[in-house]
Formats: C-alpha cells, structure tokens, sequence
C-alpha cells in the first residue's frame, strides 16, 4: 500500500483533499475518485497525458516493451556503473525512490540510473554485485514471477551477498482489520471503512500479490535463499545501515539473507 497522499503524485493528478470531517456517503465518493482515476508521473514524454486514455496494464506493458528495446544500451550503462561502485548494491524497482551509494534501477520512466526489466537477467557478470534490495516490488509481480527475479539476483550476488527484500505487510492489515476494523479506518485518513483499508493491500496499486512474514521467508527460500530473517524496518544486521524508505517503514514486512555459497 502507499501512504494516503502518494508522492509520486502531482497536484494536478490529486484528487481534491477530504475535509477532516466527511460524511461516510461523501467519504467513499471521495474515495473513488482518489483510486479510480489515473494518477502518476513519468519521465517519458507525453506518458502523463495518456495515462488518461491508457488502462495501467497497457501502460505497464508499454513500458516492459520500451524498457526491453533499450536492454543493450542500458545494459552497457548498468556494467559501466558497476565499474565505478565499490561495493556494487544494486536497488531494483525503485520508482522514484533513489538511494545515494546505490545504483537505482526501473522500467522505463522511473528515476533509476539504468532503466531495466527485473524479469530479465541482470546486466552483471555472475557473482559480482554485493547487495540487492527490493522494496515494494514484489506484490506487483506474481508468486512465479518473483522466483525468476530471485534466479537473477541469486546469479548476479556473490556468494555471501546480502538480498534485502520489503513488501506491504498484508498480514499486519488482516490482523488489524479482525481485530478492529474501525480502528484501521481511522487510522488511514479518507476511508470510511476498515474493508476499503484493507483492499487496497490486496486490490489498488497494481498489486497482484500479497505477503505475511511467513509467506516471504518461504518464496525467498524457494528462490534460492533459505535462512531468511524478518529484521525491524529501519534495521539491517547484514547491510549495517538499512536503505529502508521511512515512510514506508510502518506497514512493510522486511526479511535479508546471505547468497549461500553454490
């Protein structure tokens, strides 16, 4: 899930603020119109204003396509950036999350330092990089998916490598929602009701998968990383300084392991 006002958003792209007190009937309207209206930015040209016309999966697709015809330049780009780090911590899927001392990959139209598709292998020769972190990427990808982005980071990390990974923690809502779902409205501004909280983990932001603590540590470990450890979000015994985004922090599940040696 994203914070309530997402920052990849322009004022032009929000919908207009919820009053501090608003009718449920009013609320949900608002609601509706925050989620179901095209929201976003993009360093592409003119990709905003499609975004308009566009349904995301044709917009995701156009950008997995662009991104794939750009793969042999980029990749020279990625190779040459890795040349230049020491050590090589490679952040994948970071939106427009940049993090200094790390090199920033995405698709096409994202802030990165090379754009990439994470569902090819990576541009790097095997057992070079030192580090990889994904954080919220995997819930935009399905369980089979995720396993070949783990092939790749498990090729391209040196044995004893750390992989960081973080994903919306969808048990964490579950649990607040049993427990007192008027509660978890509450504490997500513009929501009238603790289901609307709740299918935004499992519905909104193009997610297609969902993950608890127990189900991480399992996908990691058929990856190809078994041992995973949940860490506190803003806490890396493997990496020392975690590259954890903060606002992200409260409602994110974080696990990172060592490449075990082949």
């Amino acid at each position: 899930m994203e914070p309530a006002a997402r920052p990849d958003q322009t004022d032009d792209d929000q919908p207009a603020p919820a009053p501090e007190e608003l009718e449920r009937g009013a609320a949900l309207r608002w609601y509706i119109d925050k989620y179901e209206t095209p929201y976003g930015r993009s360093t592409v040209p003119f990709a905003d204003a499609l975004r308009h016309v566009m349904p995301p999966a044709t917009r995701l697709r156009a950008k997995v396509l662009a991104t794939d015809a750009l793969a042999r330049r980029e990749g020279r780009k990625a190779r040459a950036l890795a040349e230049a780090a020491s050590p090589v911590r490679l952040h994948l899927g970071c939106g427009w999350t940049r993090i200094e001392g790390w090199i920033n990959s995405d698709l096409v139209g994202a802030a990165g330092d090379f754009d990439w598709n994470i569902l090819r292998p990576l541009p790097f020769e095997d057992g070079s990089v030192d580090a990889v972190f994904y954080e919220h990427v995997f819930e935009h990808l399905r369980y089979s998916q995720t396993l070949t982005v783990l092939g790749h980071a498990r090729r391209a990390l040196r044995p004893g490598g750390v992989l960081r990974v973080g994903v919306p923690d969808a048990g964490m809502y579950a649990r607040s929602y049993a427990d007192d779902p008027e509660a978890l409205a509450a504490g997500r501004w513009g929501r009238p009701t603790g289901m609307l909280v709740l299918r935004e983990v499992f519905q909104e932001h193009a997610h297609v998968s969902a993950y608890d603590a127990e189900t991480l540590r399992l996908v990691l470990q058929e990856g190809g990383f078994p041992g995973a450890e949940v860490t506190p979000g803003g806490s890396s015994p493997l990496l020392g300084r975690a590259p954890d985004s903060p606002d992200r922090i409260p409602e994110t599940v974080y696990a990172e392991v060592r490449r075990p040696s082949d």
